[in-house]
This record gives C-alpha cells, structure tokens and sequence, in this order.
C-alpha cells in the first residue's frame, strides 16, 4: 500500500512540476514555514531538499521564464544575503564547526530565496507565500488542539509524526525544535498579521482570509508563547495605525475592528473553557495561567523592587540567567572572536550558556558571527526594512519580518533562519518591482524582460 502512495505522490509531483509549479511552490514554502521534512527511503536527499533542487532546475530550464523578472544575483539585497551565508560558513570552517548540514542548510535557503523571488515575478504578487503561511498557520494550529484533546499537556505532538515515525528517529535537540510551543504560536502570529495586513492593504483581498485569523489568535492563545503574543499586539497596532491614513483602509479598519474584537472575546472564552471538553488536567491548565499572567506580574513586581513569589517566575527566570551567560560570554570573548565570532553552533559548542541557549537573538548573532556578521545581517534586514518605509511599501511580508525580529529577540535562531529569509527576499522582490515601475513611468519604453542571471558588467 504504501509503495503504491509514494508511486501515485511521484507521478503527481513530476505533473505539477511540469505543468503547475505554482502548486509545488506553495507545498515547497508550507513545509518549510511549518517545519516538516522527512527522508525518503532509497534517496540520498530529504523532501524538501529534493523538493527546492527539483523546483529551481524546473525554473531555471524553463526558457520562457527568462523574460519575466531581472536578474536574481543583481539585487543588492539578495548580494547581501549571499555575502552573508558565505560569511557565516568561512567563520564556522574557521572555527572547526562547518559541517556537510550547513552547507545544505545555505544551498537550500539560496534555492528557495530563488524561488521565492521567481514566483513574485511571474504572478506579480506573493500570492504563493501568503498560501503557504496560511497553511502552515492551519498545520501548527491543528498540531496544538491535536495536543490539547488528544494529551492535555505540552510538549507539542505533531501530528505528521502519526504518519511518518519521525519522533522514533529524532535526537532530543532535533525534537525540541519540532515540538517548541513557542515555535507554534510564531507561526500562527505571523499568519495573523500577514492576513490583517492583506486585507487592510489590498482591494481585492478575499474575505476567507478575515475568518483564517481568529483560529491564528486562537494559535497563539494555544501556544501560550509571550513572545508571539506581544509581536502580534504591537504589529497590529502598527498596521492599523498605518491604516488610518488612508481613507479607503480606514473602513476596512472599522469593519475588521468589530469583527476582530468578536474574534478575540469568543478566542478567550473558547481557550478558558478548552479543559472541560477536552482531556486538559488542571495541572496543565495551572501552567497555563502561571505561564499567561503570574510569570509576567512576578518578573514586572521584582524589576520594580516590589515583593513577588519566587515560583511565579517559572521560565522567566532561567531566560534573564541565560541571557546573562550570553552576555558575559561575549564580554569574556577575545577581539578578534567579538569581530568575526565563533561559528554557527559556537555557543552551545562551547557551552556557553551551561545548559541553556542563549534566548537573545542580538548576543547569540554576535558570538556567533560578530560584529561583522551582526552588521551585514543588520544591513540586510534592516536595510530591507528603511528601503521599504522610505518606498512607503507597508506590505504583509514586511508584516511578517516585523513580528519575526520581535518575537526572536527572546528566543534563538529565528532571526536568520529560512523562514525569515524567505519574507525578506519577498521584501525585496517587492522593492525591484516599485523600483522598475517608478522607473518605467519616467521611460515608458523600459521593458521589464531581463535574462535571469546577468554577465558580469551587465546590470540588471
């Protein structure tokens, strides 16, 4: 039976990359965003692996294709990324941490990126990305009531693990990645301001997305992760902020207004009254609560010299010791470790947070790829970022990546991971598609055509 499946998955695979690669995009970006992969037996490469490599030599072969969109490799923000990855791989070879994973780990994020960019090309919108987040928006919210009904309690049980036996092959690290709580309500916090952004910002937007974003707060909610809860709040506040300056949003701000302040009573009602249908012991739900309001309060009464229950602090607590073993890390590094740093995997390499990671996204980037490689990545993200508000292109992607820095400042490697990568290089696909119409409505006669990859002197 199941030779039978991954037969009828192959033939299906090899039609759409043929004849629909829209659609093996969207499954592509989904997996990723959602964090599923698995190996296939009899193959040297993963899913996704086999999935970008397949995807890029479809695009690459395809000649029509070269008439679409400039050149990927003549964006300087994608040049930026390039010198990153490169960087980030002569400092871990440095420092004896290049591994064979980190090199696949690089070829795939540029594979994707150039993905990414070709589809904003050719439907002139990011309408692949925006499916794929919502997807794997649903994927992580189905993983946690999965997790709420069927367990009652964290950690997260996935539920493609059901039909893969991937929990029975992972390490412990591999499996605390996958099953992160916070990872989740990330995910689902993204979704949620990607869609509020959507659809306040483009005329055309599809009212299906407004009912998509109470099951994402409801996400984050389930996720009972902090940090996605504040990256939500304030993103939104900026989008409607935003929003109000311009007549036409300001009705759809009126009307998401009310039917978002719906969606968030009916969302906490729902998640305090989750323990009495589902299998929730009150253990969990105590957790719950401790994690949501007593954690907060207690580390705001200590920061304020008031008294506070030391057993309210609970994660709270380890995270400021962590962040402090991170810190003193840096300080007792030499100069020349604090200029090129010490390597992806440095920190836990070296045991420097004994026992905990970092849970600083601004120290872990500078020891591991200091203050060089903390400056490239600032000049690649937050270049990105100044280029789009100078160009006023308040976009979803842009949405995203926002609430992607604030939601990483506590945690670890969200900053450059993939995910990321792929919303900032949409940012940038963004900003060379303004950039060309600005410049066409001065020179009517410029054609967008440009081969895909330029001869050196040739611009794109």
């Amino acid at each position: 039976m199941s030779l039978i499946i991954l037969l009828g998955g192959g033939v299906f695979f090899m039609y759409a990359l043929i004849r629909k690669p829209e659609i093996i995009a969207v499954v592509l970006f989904t997996l990723i965003i959602a964090r599923v992969n698995f190996d296939l037996k009899g193959l040297p490469l993963n899913l996704r692996a086999i999935m970008s490599l397949a995807l890029f030599v479809r695009i690459v072969a395809d000649k029509s294709s070269k008439k679409d969109y400039p050149a990927f490799g003549n964006v300087p923000n994608i040049k930026i990324l390039f010198f990153f990855l490169i960087y980030v791989i002569f400092v871990s070879f440095s420092q004896d941490l290049f591994t064979i994973d980190l090199l696949k780990e690089s070829i795939n994020t540029v594979l994707t990126t150039f993905c990414v960019y070709y589809f904003y090309f050719k439907s002139q919108s990011a309408v692949q990305l925006k499916s794929a987040l919502i997807a794997a928006g649903l994927i992580c919210f189905a993983d946690l009531a999965y997790t709420y009904i069927v367990f009652g309690t964290f950690p997260v049980h996935r539920i493609y693990f059901l039909f893969t036996g991937l929990d029975n092959n992972l390490s412990d690290e591999e499996m605390d990645l996958l099953t992160n709580w916070n990872f989740f309500g990330q995910i689902c916090g993204m979704c949620f301001v990607y869609c509020l952004s959507d659809y306040i910002r483009d005329r055309n937007a599809n009212k299906l997305t407004l009912w998509v974003m109470p099951f994402m707060f409801m996400g984050v909610m389930m996720s009972t992760s902090r940090s996605s809860i504040l990256g939500l709040l304030i993103v939104s506040i900026l989008i409607i902020l935003n929003g109000i300056n311009y007549q036409e949003q300001k009705r759809k701000i009126a009307k998401i207004g009310s039917f978002s302040l719906g969606a968030v009573v009916i969302g906490f009602l729902l998640y305090a009254t989750f323990g009495k249908y589902v299998n929730l012991d009150s253990k969990f739900v105590d957790e719950i609560i401790a994690r949501m309001a007593q954690e907060p309060i207690a580390v705001l009464n200590r920061a304020m010299g008031q008294s506070y229950d030391i057993h309210n602090l609970g994660s709270m607590d380890w995270r400021e010791e962590s962040s402090e073993n991170a810190y003193k890390a840096y300080m007792n590094m030499n100069f020349r470790e604090q200029l090129f740093g010490i390597g992806s995997g440095g920190f836990e390499a070296r045991n420097y947070g004994h026992g905990y990671n970092a849970h600083n996204a601004i120290l872990l980037l500078l020891i591991e790829n200091g203050i060089l490689g903390f400056s490239v990545y600032v000049l690649l993200v937050g270049g990105t970022i100044v280029q789009c508000i100078i160009n006023k292109n308040f976009s979803p992607s842009l949405a995203a990546v926002v609430f992607i820095l604030i939601y990483g400042l506590g945690q670890n490697r969200e900053w450059t991971s993939i995910t990321t990568l792929l919303f900032v290089t949409c940012m940038a696909a963004e900003l060379r598609l303004l950039r060309f119409n600005k410049f066409k409505a001065v020179r009517p006669e410029t054609h967008l055509a440009k081969p895909l990859f330029t001869k050196p002197g040739h611009n794109s």
